[in-house]
């Protein structure tokens, strides 16, 4: 009921515009290379927090986060795009798909939309870097290895060629994973991966497990004679030879929560994403808790300093879990924050 109040508003202030001679113009515009929805309202528009507004007018655009070169786009202007009813966070449906119609009394050249509610979604951190970062694992996870590269280099990165070795049927003596059909594996994605340390906790000295970061994502794209050939797709750091490999699956960065958490629950940093002894804001942490300490993803938490006196320096929020392992990006500090701080609620 609501949705629907909603766009008849926004049509009958549409429709009083118009019928009062007051229709504005609009711009029809072609996405280009690094565009995002809100670089176009800032030069466009000259407000880029009109971004979600536009987008609303545009509902081809299924993900605001993925425009690409080549895309149409209609721009109104700015004064339309004005006008136009806020949408609540909590009112917005998770489906924006809607026709797109023209009233009877319009000519062909003349458009006038009707806007849906639109689904405003952030992530709490950009999706390269979630995947990249990686986790703390019991063991090392790997099913296969980066045995060489096309060109005999250690060190690859996106769009080289690597031959990829996997576990062969005892039956067959081919990779276990092979597709049925046509013998091949052709398109199968993988993930490269890196057992990078064993990871300590920074106070207790035990042994927490392994670090696991992912380099790269590779495409099987065929075979030559017995040896698996593939492309590195991405690359987040140089892919080398002897990485492991696991199944590639979609992974998504987790969206910031309206109302984030603060449990009391407190623990320690024990290491971060690139191995650094003292990380600021952006980077990546893991915490000696998770899941089954009560976590969960988007709870947000103090990073405390202990001398001379308990006080906060810096706030972290959760993005990933293990059972008894998080990782964490940190979103502000005033200093350095070091492997081994203390984190909770204040």
């Amino acid at each position: 009921m609501k949705k629907t109040l909603f766009c008849l508003l926004v049509f009958f202030i549409f429709s009083i515009t118009l019928l009062n001679g007051g229709a504005f113009s609009s711009e029809e515009y072609i996405v280009e290379k690094n565009d995002t929805l809100w670089d176009i309202s800032t030069r466009k528009l000259e407000d880029s927090f009109l971004w979600p507004k536009l987008w609303n007018v545009n509902p081809h655009i299924e993900n605001p986060d993925l425009i690409y070169p080549g895309t149409k786009i209609l721009i109104p202007s700015r004064e339309e795009l004005m006008q136009m009813p806020d949408v609540p966070a909590k009112e917005i449906p998770v489906s924006r798909k809607q026709k797109v119609e023209r009233p009877k009394h319009e000519s062909k050249t003349k458009s006038i939309w009707k806007y849906a509610p639109i689904l405003q979604r952030k992530h709490i951190i950009e999706k390269d870097l979630y995947i990249a970062s990686g986790w703390i694992s019991d063991d090392y996870p790997s099913i296969g290895e980066i045995t060489s590269s096309l060109t005999n280099q250690k060190m690859t990165s996106k769009n080289d060629i690597v031959y990829i070795e996997l576990p062969k049927s005892p039956s067959s003596n081919k990779p276990a994973l092979i597709l049925s059909g046509d013998n091949s594996m052709t398109n199968k994605r993988f993930f490269a991966i890196r057992d990078i340390k064993i990871v300590k906790h920074p106070v207790s000295g035990k042994k927490i497990g392994h670090q696991i970061r992912i380099a790269g994502i590779l495409e099987v794209i065929g075979m030559d004679g017995d040896m698996i050939k593939a492309r590195i797709t991405d690359s987040f750091e140089d892919v080398l030879i002897g990485d492991g490999l696991l199944p590639y699956q979609e992974m998504e960065p987790p969206l910031v929560p309206e109302t984030p958490r603060t449990p009391d629950i407190q623990g320690y940093v024990i290491e971060s994403h690139m191995n650094s002894f003292l990380v600021s804001e952006g980077n990546i942490v893991f915490l000696d808790k998770g899941e089954n300490d009560g976590i969960k993803v988007g709870d947000v938490f103090s990073v405390l300093r202990e001398q001379p006196a308990v006080s906060p320096i810096g706030k972290i929020q959760i993005v990933s879990l293990k059972p008894s392992t998080s990782g964490a990006v940190i979103l502000q500090n005033s200093q350095e924050i070091n492997l081994g701080t203390k984190w909770g609620r204040e």
